[in-house]
């Protein structure tokens, strides 16, 4: 396995990882949870819960499938899973403290 792959699995790994456990402590209640806040702190748009907690992961996979299989060096993948991983756990941190 190369160095690249290896961060891509762990990456995925950590994705979802956060998603499964973001699950169970963040609004067990809700049937939706938001994707998008305005300005105001308003809810833009909304995807049924287990959709919303795919959302990030599946992105990254496919972006970071895409990204491998055109000869993606470290140097590319590195920087987009850093990315992924800081999305994905400051939309989990926000649904964490606007309560889904």
């Amino acid at each position: 396995m190369s160095l690249a792959t290896a961060i891509i699995v762990i990456t995925m790994i950590l994705m979802v990882s956060m998603s499964v456990l973001a699950a169970r402590r963040i609004a067990p209640r809700a049937k939706r949870l938001t994707m998008q806040w305005n300005r105001e702190g308003k809810p833009n748009w909304s995807l049924p819960r287990d959709a919303a907690l795919a959302f990030t992961p599946a992105l990254a996979a496919v972006v970071l499938i895409v990204i491998a299989m055109n000869g993606g060096m470290i140097v590319a993948i590195l920087p987009v899973c850093v990315a992924f991983l800081g999305a994905h756990a400051l939309h989990l941190i926000l649904l964490a403290r606007r309560g889904g």
